[in-house]
């Protein structure tokens, strides 16, 4: 019998799994914020449901080995809340969890279209995680809207901005969320922020420089 020597397929650490699931819209309801604001909310909520800024997380659940490693089945077009959340957080790179900054700051990757805007040095916010020198390669070779065009942002300044996440309003029958638009960020303090599930943490991108994959071989 003839044994394959390919190596396996590499699978992102923010990338769902089979068997992953989210939260049922029955565990939400409304509760009064400590400023006195109707807002989103479990009933039988934690501390580790809300943000520091009091959004509200969407409960993703995770498949992980004895070392607490994601496993099974790749969902490749989901994205786990929880370790996408994680990653943002800890500036990880979004592909093996590990540290991600360089001499110069951390690398943010996007698609073409995703790019800086005509005004050179506006600030870009995004909702993929940093990628360390070693993955970022392979992180334009797992999707396919890198593989088409990409920009590579080095930031020497981020920091988290706001969340990308459902809007839920109440009806005669209960809470249901609004009709996803888009998935455009909604920024910390925005007056309706308490009521959205948050799934994916965004960053903002300030001092930064577009650079080519050439560069990459000056950092470390």
């Amino acid at each position: 019998m003839k044994r394959s020597s390919a190596a396996p397929r590499l699978v992102p650490y923010i990338t769902s799994r089979e068997g992953e699931h989210g939260g049922l819209e029955s565990e939400l309801t409304l509760s009064m914020s400590a400023f006195g604001a109707v807002r989103l909310a479990y009933q039988d909520e934690t501390p580790d449901d809300r943000g520091p800024h009091g959004e509200l997380w969407a409960r993703y659940s995770q498949s992980l080995n004895a070392s607490g490693r994601p496993t099974s089945k790749p969902q490749w077009r989901l994205v786990n809340p929880t370790r996408q959340r994680r990653a943002m957080q800890q500036l990880r790179c979004q592909i093996n969890f590990c540290p991600a900054e360089t001499s110069r700051g951390y690398v943010f990757l996007a698609d073409a279209e995703e790019g800086p805007s005509s005004h050179a040095g506006e600030p870009v916010r995004t909702a993929q995680p940093p990628v360390c020198l070693k993955h970022v390669r392979p992180s334009l070779e797992l999707c396919k809207h890198l593989r088409k065009g990409h920009v590579a942002f080095l930031a020497r300044a981020t920091s988290i901005w706001g969340v990308i996440g459902s809007r839920y309003r109440l009806t005669v029958t209960g809470l249901q969320p609004l009709p996803a638009e888009d998935d455009a960020p909604v920024e910390h303090g925005h007056p309706q922020l308490g009521w959205f599930l948050a799934s994916q943490l965004v960053r903002e991108l300030r001092d930064y420089e577009v650079i080519s994959l050439d560069d990459l071989a000056a950092l470390t």
